[in-house]
């Protein structure tokens, strides 16, 4: 059976952002995701680079700096970052509740069914397990 032809993503003409949907609701800005480690220990710049790296090895993903976090897309937005003064906190999103001893919360969804809240403090907390998790997500933001 042939597959289906995808449509391009829509690209939004003010801030470069893009979406599965045309005209998707968002809020437009241009921000630079350096900006959010402003102030911020260099250590969790270094966090932020090995988690981006990390996801990188997935396939392709774009990471985008908005006013408040720093998110992941691949086709659909799958992952986001909250650099703090001394962690790094991330959001992921699954079908599923999964546990991992980073995840400090779960929060049932309506669309993503359960987002999962972690906090990096150091290297060695981005293991495979948690990296496994991350491919699961990023698996689901190639879906449209």
């Amino acid at each position: 059976m042939p597959s289906a032809k995808k449509k391009p993503l829509w690209t939004c003409p003010n801030c470069g952002r893009q979406f599965v949907s045309r005209n998707k609701r968002h809020s437009c800005g241009h921000y630079e995701i350096d900006n959010h480690f402003t102030g911020k220990d260099p250590a969790i710049r270094e966090l932020f680079d090995h988690l981006l790296k990390s996801i990188e090895q997935f396939g392709p993903v774009t990471a985008y700096a908005l006013k408040t976090r720093i998110v992941f897309q691949a086709e659909r937005q799958f992952a986001a970052a909250l650099p703090r003064k001394r962690w790094l906190e991330g959001y992921l999103w699954l079908r599923r509740r999964a546990a991992h001893p980073v995840i400090r919360r779960v929060e049932m969804q309506v669309f993503r069914d359960y987002g999962h809240i972690f906090r990096l403090t150091r290297p060695e907390d981005l293991d495979e397990p948690l990296v496994a998790l991350l491919h699961e997500a990023y698996v689901l933001g190639c879906q449209r």
